[in-house]
């Protein structure tokens, strides 16, 4: 290895601690709605084979995505199946799991959602709850490389939630944390990002309450402060509890990186172990999937943050690039970098990184024909790894015809939903029908 490579790959992977976990290196999995677990929410073959693949990859921490705390969680999912962990007979489907992972000494984490707030989808008697009744609207100009919403689309009005519902829903979160602490996992993260539930109190922009939960940032603090304490209170002083957050919303009308900042020094003296960073959220997407690494350093959201939380683990998103990952972590911006789409393309880039082999990285393209899978709640795939979502099965375990079936026709639906071409004149067919008929 050059000296330049020896010099990253011993920054990358030098161990670190959180709470009272020491982590091998600074390679993080970054949760994904990506494990395709059984239809009724426990893990499966497949979700078992994604994770360990990884594990071997060389990720130091894997953090699963898209575990519900709460039966309405479950039903409001915009994207299913999803990994349950509001009932006790999930527990031993999820020790499997966890013990397959601990089989190649790699710690797990669970990410908890109690709701999916605004971005939830309603049914009948069951509205959306969210901090105030601000909807989702998603569309163009701020949608990520590759991804088309013709027309945009605007999601039902969240109902605001009641201040009994907020205890139900702590209540409900500390439960499953109690689940995932008993399967083994070996910390959890609240998921207060993008726009789910937890997030819409952080900003003034979906929060305009003003009972305890609103105005000052302590008190829009307050729903993560209140749940952050009973929890640690629950798991004790060296378990890893983490909160998962935006940092700025990139809107004309939201907070920026300062004001995300002072909430979450305020939660974080409740307990957390680390803060992981996100950037935007669905209604600025360009910015929170961006298609090159680093722009979190250039907008510099990580350095105010540390300003902030100077103890506090920080771990970073969308900065994948090696020396610039490294460079992050020697100046202190960062603690660990969390790596999404790239693991999908690659998850032996861990190992590749630290042992000098980056002329064998498969790199991502951020064509995002994952996110446009996820969004159209078909299975996961990434076309530069066509291993990608078919580990099981390609590991020996058997594939349903159906699913073989439905492959083709899956596959044409993602590639027409990434044609700019289809998709413009979907967008102009959609804007002809919104047009008011002249009488």
């Amino acid at each position: 290895m050059s000296p330049e490579a020896t010099t990253v790959a011993e920054v990358l992977a030098s161990p670190w601690k959180i709470d009272g976990l020491t982590i091998k290196n600074r390679f993080v999995l970054s949760p994904m709605a990506v494990l395709q677990p059984t239809k009724d929410g426990h893990p499966s073959p497949q979700t078992i084979a994604f994770l360990t693949t990884r594990a071997r990859g060389g990720a130091g921490l894997l953090i699963i995505g898209g575990g519900v705390a709460t039966e309405r969680g479950n039903q409001e999912a915009p994207f299913q199946p999803l990994m349950r962990f509001d009932r006790d007979d999930f527990i031993p489907g999820l020790k499997r799991m966890v013990d397959a992972v601990h089989a190649h000494d790699v710690p797990i984490f669970a990410q908890i959602f109690p709701s999916f707030g605004a971005m939830g989808v309603p049914g009948e008697g069951r509205p959306t709850l969210a901090a105030s009744p601000k909807p989702v609207h998603m569309g163009a100009p701020r949608l990520p490389h590759g991804f088309y919403i013709p027309g945009g689309r605007t999601n039902p009005t969240p109902q605001e939630i009641t201040k009994g519902e907020i205890l139900e829903v702590q209540e409900q979160t500390i439960a499953a944390v109690r689940r995932a602490k008993t399967a083994g996992f070996d910390g959890v993260e609240l998921g207060a990002h993008m726009r789910y539930l937890y997030s819409s109190f952080l900003s003034p922009r979906t929060n305009w309450r003003t009972d305890e939960y609103g105005g000052s940032a302590e008190n829009r603090a307050r729903i993560l402060t209140d749940t952050v304490r009973a929890i640690r209170a629950e798991v004790g002083p060296d378990y890893p509890v983490g909160l998962r957050m935006s940092v700025n919303d990139h809107l004309p009308d939201g907070q920026d990186t300062a004001g995300f900042a002072e909430v979450a020094a305020i939660i974080a003296e409740a307990g957390l172990g680390y803060i992981a960073l996100t950037d935007g959220n669905y209604e600025s997407m360009d910015n929170n999937v961006p298609s090159t690494s680093g722009a979190m350093l250039e907008h510099a959201e990580p350095q105010v943050f540390r300003a902030a939380l100077p103890n506090t683990p920080l771990l970073l998103s969308s900065t994948y690039e090696p020396q610039q990952s490294a460079d992050a972590i020697a100046k202190g911006h960062a603690d660990g970098i969390m790596l999404a789409r790239q693991l999908l393309a690659d998850p032996e880039f861990p190992n590749k990184v630290l042992q000098g082999r980056l002329s064998e990285i498969v790199w991502c393209d951020h064509d995002n024909s994952c996110l446009r899978r996820l969004i159209l709640n078909v299975p996961v795939r990434c076309h530069k790894n066509p291993a990608m979502g078919r580990e099981a099965v390609l590991a020996g375990a058997k594939e349903a015809v159906s699913v073989k079936l439905k492959r083709p026709a899956q596959a044409a639906l993602i590639a027409a939903a990434g044609s700019p071409t289809l998709m413009g004149i979907a967008d102009k067919l959609a804007a002809s029908k919104a047009k008011p008929s002249k009488n």
